[in-house]
C-alpha cells in the first residue's frame, strides 16, 4: 500500500492532537503527516481550500478531502479499518462527509471546548482569516 500525505492545520488543537495519535499508531509509516503551514507538494490546492477541510495525497498524486481522506487514512491504520467497511455502504460517504464538513468548521471551538491549543484568528466566510 502506498504512503499517503496527510495535510493537517497545526494550529488547530484538535488536529495536532490526532496528527499526534496517527503517528503513534502507524506501525508501518504508511501515513506522512505535514503541516498544511509548511506545507509544499506539487499540484497542491489553494490554503484557503486546504483550511476548509482535511486533504491527503497518494503517491500516485491523487487527492482526497473531507470524510474521503478519513477513509484513506483508515486504511493504512489496523485499529480504524471498520470505517472503510462502513464508507462502503448506501449513502455513507454522504453523511460521513456532511458530518466530517461540521466538525472541520467548528474545530477551533472543540479545541477550546477540549483544553487544547487553537488558532485565536477568527475564521471568516469559508475559512478566511479576519482581523480581530
Amino acid at each position: 500500500m502506498s504512503v499517503l500525505t496527510v495535510l493537517y492545520d497545526a494550529d488547530c488543537g484538535v488536529c495536532s492532537h490526532t496528527a499526534r495519535l496517527l503517528v503513534r499508531t502507524d506501525k508501518q509509516a504508511r501515513l506522512r503527516l505535514v503541516s498544511i503551514q509548511s506545507a509544499r507538494l506539487p499540484d497542491m490546492p489553494p490554503r484557503a481550500e486546504l483550511m476548509e477541510v482535511l486533504h491527503a495525497r497518494d503517491e500516485s498524486g491523487r487527492w482526497f478531502q473531507g470524510a474521503a481522506a478519513s477513509v484513506e487514512i483508515a486504511r493504512r491504520i489496523p485499529i480504524a479499518r471498520p470505517l472503510t467497511l462502513y464508507a462502503k455502504l448506501p449513502f455513507a460517504m454522504a453523511i460521513l462527509d456532511m458530518m466530517y464538513r461540521s466538525f472541520a468548521a467548528n474545530r477551533h471551538a472543540i479545541s477550546r471546548m477540549l483544553g487544547l491549543k487553537a488558532c485565536q484568528v477568527p475564521a471568516g466566510p469559508r475559512g478566511a482569516a479576519t482581523r480581530p
